[in-house]
């Protein structure tokens, strides 16, 4: 089984409010009960974990990142993401060895960061993937969030042909 180095590609997005509903666009996935509380909203069309130099040969990806930032009733403030692990690539990997930064940010300041060890991208297969984690934002951070930031991201992944590769324990779909 060949092992790759890979990396991704930092993202940056500016957190604004959730889409509403509209024929012929799917409904946003998070947050997920939108009833809990006020929201902020980002979406970040992919994030690709590619060898070598060049961001030019994709290993595997996250497709479709949805990120939600929420204020619920008792001023605690949550983060989930959905998006779908795209196996369909040259390798399978997982967030479980090097998990995925979420920083939030207001500018260029950071005001917290919550690392997502997402479950395993497996050969083949289009599967989603979702996070819901407290943050350690208060209520005025919340109010100050603007973007959301991922940085790079180095990790190992495997080649698609071969015996299955074990990447730590199996990460659970969610918390």
């Amino acid at each position: 089984m060949k092992m790759f180095q890979c990396r991704s590609e930092p993202q940056l997005v500016s957190l604004g409010s959730v889409p509403p509903r509209t024929p012929g666009r799917s409904d946003a996935q998070v947050p997920h009960d939108p009833e809990h509380g006020e929201s902020r909203y980002a979406r970040i069309p992919h994030l690709y974990f590619y060898s070598g130099i060049r961001f030019t040969d994709p290993v595997y990806g996250l497709l479709d990142l949805e990120i939600a930032l929420q204020r619920r009733s008792n001023d605690e403030i949550w983060l989930e993401i959905y998006c779908v692990g795209d196996g369909y690539q040259s390798g399978r990997g997982s967030g479980a060895e090097q998990p995925l930064i979420v920083e939030i940010r207001h500018g260029e300041r950071k005001l917290t960061t919550v690392a997502w060890a997402y479950p395993n991208v497996l050969c083949g297969h289009f599967d989603p993937m979702y996070l819901e984690a407290k943050t350690a934002l208060s209520v005025p951070d919340f109010e100050a969030a603007d973007r959301i930031a991922l940085p790079q991201i180095c990790t190992v992944a495997a080649s698609c042909s071969g015996a299955a590769p074990t990447f730590g324990a199996p990460a659970a779909h969610g918390h």
